[in-house]
């Protein structure tokens, strides 16, 4: 057994669900599946656990990330495709859950289009509700793999600026990260044109950047974002060339400064939001980011298993 101690709650709805002590635990759990993981040599704690992946929003990274980690610890594991379920013949989001439900599924990795459809799926279920994504709402576990990999590249996130960049109003990335750090001790900014902030930015206590040098000299740390045009209303910006203009980062911000580190969620959309040469950059840490979220994930399902299941 890794730990004996438990999460609090039995779901992750939103960044607020986890207290500190929640985080670490779970950093603390990843940490022993990245030290002791063995290619091809399975861990055996989900063994007679069914997850089920309703993914009803496209996924790449996050899906197969919760699958493969399912997997690693031996848990039965089947994906939900809504376009092939009774979803398209008219058929109840509740009435799916019932049924999938009663097949024995005890913990639901969801995501959806309309933000606060993991929180309605919690309401009406007696499983495990993990939010792999809601709308424009939260996206919980990615910020989770984000702050993990911050912490096993700087060792703690304790005053650590972090700056985000991009399409922040838009983004369930940047909400759960600005709750997640800020909670970890970090220091938070934003940087991205005034039609891609939220107008409540006030409860959120992040200094305001609207020129990227300016925040790429305050930061340790650039997460930037995807410009998220299938939710973006037109009007919002002028062109996509001025965006990358003013908002890109290119690659003479990182070689004038090379201790930066630079994040991304994925997908990238090189030659907008950031130049095509930086993705080989050493302090680049993309490809890292999707690596730490499967441990991240291996953690999470082990702990909820082991807090609620047993």
């Amino acid at each position: 057994m890794i730990t004996d101690k438990k999460l609090t709650n039995p779901f992750l709805l939103q960044a607020d669900d986890l207290s500190i002590e929640d985080i670490y635990l779970i950093f603390e759990a990843a940490d022993y599946f990245l030290d002791n993981y063995k290619p091809g040599v399975k861990f055996n704690d989900l063994k007679g656990v069914t997850v089920a992946l309703a993914f009803f929003e496209n996924s790449t990274r996050t899906k197969l990330s919760f699958e493969l980690a399912a997997k690693r610890l031996s848990a039965d594991v089947f994906s939900f495709q809504s376009k092939t379920s009774s979803l398209a013949k008219g058929e109840s989001l509740i009435d799916t859950l019932r049924t999938i439900e009663a097949m024995g599924v005890q913990i639901y990795v969801v995501r959806h289009s309309c933000s606060g459809v993991p929180h309605f799926l919690q309401r009406n279920s007696s499983g495990i509700v993990i939010n792999a994504g809601d709308g424009k709402h939260e996206h919980p576990t990615q910020a989770l793999l984000d702050a993990f990999t911050l912490r096993q590249h700087f060792g703690s996130l304790k005053s650590l600026n972090v700056c985000i960049i991009g399409d922040i109003l838009h983004s369930r990335v940047a909400r759960s990260n600005i709750k997640m750090l800020s909670t970890l001790g970090a220091n938070l900014g934003l940087c991205a044109p005034g039609t891609l902030l939220p107008r409540d930015l006030v409860k959120w206590n992040c200094k305001i950047f609207d020129d990227i040098q300016l925040a790429i000299d305050w930061a340790n740390v650039l997460l930037v974002l995807r410009l998220q045009n299938e939710r973006m209303e037109s009007g919002l910006l002028p062109s996509m060339s001025e965006f990358s203009k003013y908002f890109g980062v290119k690659y003479p911000h990182l070689t004038s400064k090379p201790e930066l580190v630079l994040l991304h969620p994925g997908p990238v959309n090189y030659g907008i939001e950031l130049d095509y040469r930086l993705s080989s950059y050493p302090n680049v840490l993309i490809q890292t980011q999707v690596t730490y979220g499967v441990f991240i994930r291996m953690a999470l399902l082990y702990l909820f298993k082991h807090s609620f299941l047993n």
